[in-house]
């Protein structure tokens, strides 16, 4: 098997990856928020969200690389080995942040990994968005139009994935004082109404996937 076919099988398995593990976050979201339910089942829900919120997390690092050295491979991409070495270390860096920052067990590490996580995504979509639009108006590397257009999409669905993190940033502090006994009057109101703002970045998340996925199949073939 050629390295072109293997780099295709993984983006291909990123998208189904990406795409059906953040069904089970949302599927999940409506256990963790049912007031029915008790604080242990709730608390249980959300470990379950967020094991499966870890498949978009691995995705995301990982699609341009593998989208970037195919259309390298393809001549529809004139980037030097260089640019693709640190493509592929600066994704596997990332990488490696989003799991540490998910199985560290120091819960001050953990906060301190994660806030360099969403941090650096705003720098990425500037310089991803720049990129692209750059070449738009001169195709001087990425010589497919599409390539833009899937990076442009990229950077809105980094953008949801902050939009949600925000929205959960005001989710956890009610979710701890659910499971910890502290339950004010308003707390479900505010879990429910929460995981409810998250909504429309999820859809966005969906569509912008199915979009990315609809450009390659029908473009490359």
């Amino acid at each position: 098997m050629s390295i072109y076919l293997v780099l295709k099988l993984l983006h291909v398995m990123l998208f189904a990856f990406w795409l059906g593990t953040d069904m089970g976050t949302y599927y999940s979201s409506k256990f963790v928020v049912d007031p029915a339910l008790t604080p242990a089942q709730r608390t249980t829900a959300l470990n379950i969200l967020l094991g499966c919120d870890l498949g978009p997390r691995i995705s995301m690092p990982l699609v341009v690389p593998t989208g970037l050295h195919m259309a390298s491979l393809m001549a529809i991409a004139k980037v030097s080995t260089v640019t693709l070495v640190i493509v592929w270390v600066v994704s596997l860096l990332w990488l490696a942040l989003v799991l540490s920052a998910h199985f560290n067990k120091k819960e001050s590490t953990k906060k301190k990994l994660k806030s360099i996580d969403f941090w650096i995504r705003p720098v990425l979509v500037i310089g991803i968005a720049t990129i692209a639009i750059y070449n738009l108006m001169q195709p001087t590397h990425l010589m497919a139009p599409f390539l833009n257009y899937k990076l442009l999409v990229l950077c809105g669905l980094i953008l949801c994935g902050l939009g949600i993190r925000q929205q959960l940033s005001k989710f956890t502090p009610a979710f701890i004082d659910l499971v910890s006994g502290n339950e004010k009057p308003e707390t479900n109101t505010i879990l429910k109404k929460r995981m409810d703002n998250c909504l429309p970045y999820v859809y966005g998340i969906w569509a912008g996937t199915i979009a990315c996925a609809a450009l390659g199949i029908h473009l490359i073939g």
